[in-house]
């Protein structure tokens, strides 16, 4: 399914935006956090840059080392725990996209962002966007979704636990006959808890923008793509 909704123009997009705002040579070192299958991973190396993709799915880091071993391309896999992770590397750059940022409670989040911040140079930007900053989704709860994408089918149902801050998401796959149900939590915080918390770790916020065409993020806007510099 994630696979099949990320399209290749919206790739293009959101890689064209890391170039302009991570504002890294050709050859820098940058790293994906999470990964997913990689698809910002292997766009940035095919474009002459150095990758680390990390990920805790083994089916997407199966599928992303396959395709980087039959392409020959300059990029490291790694499967780990984002919150417990320390890189060995000093990398130019770094970013999180497609709602990753939010997985976590408060001291999962401050692992992350402490382990991010550490593997980056001074100077070195990470970039973080994501549609579920309180300012995004509580101005227009989403309780359902229904999705249909060529033979698979997702319908959603959210409920927001005011006591934790987040969203409970029951989400449930069908192709043909077959349906399966997943359940994950995703915590929301408000753009200046982002902001401290990356504060705190020597991320100094330079920009929030509402898409890749880098207009001011509002309240309400549906996207959230927020650039800190490494101090």
């Amino acid at each position: 399914m994630w696979e099949k909704a990320a399209t290749a123009n919206w790739t293009e997009q959101e890689v064209n935006f890391l170039l302009n705002v991570l504002e890294c040579q050709t050859g820098a070192s940058l790293l994906d956090v999470p990964c997913g299958f990689g698809r910002h991973t292997v766009a940035l190396a095919k474009r002459g840059f150095t990758m680390t993709g990390i990920d805790i799915s083994t089916e997407f880091l199966q599928k992303l080392a396959a395709q980087v071993e039959a392409e020959q391309l300059p990029v490291q896999v790694i499967y780990g725990d984002v919150t417990t992770t320390r890189f060995t590397s000093s990398f130019d750059g770094a970013y999180c996209l497609g709602n990753s940022f939010g997985y976590f409670e408060y001291d999962g989040m401050t692992d992350f962002v402490r382990n991010v911040s550490a593997a980056l140079k001074p100077g070195a930007r990470f970039v973080i966007n994501s549609g579920m900053v309180a300012e995004s989704i509580l101005q227009h709860f989403p309780e359902t979704n229904h999705y249909v994408l060529d033979d698979l089918i997702m319908d959603i149902r959210n409920t927001y636990l005011i006591e934790e801050s987040c969203m409970l998401t029951e989400l449930s796959y069908t192709k043909g006959e077959h349906t399966e149900k997943h359940y994950f939590k995703h915590f929301v915080y408000t753009l200046s808890e982002i902001k401290r918390i990356l504060s705190s770790y020597g991320l100094r916020t330079i920009a929030v923008y509402n898409s890749t065409e880098k207009a001011a993020y509002q309240l309400g806007d549906q996207q959230m793509y927020l650039v800190a510099e490494k101090r």
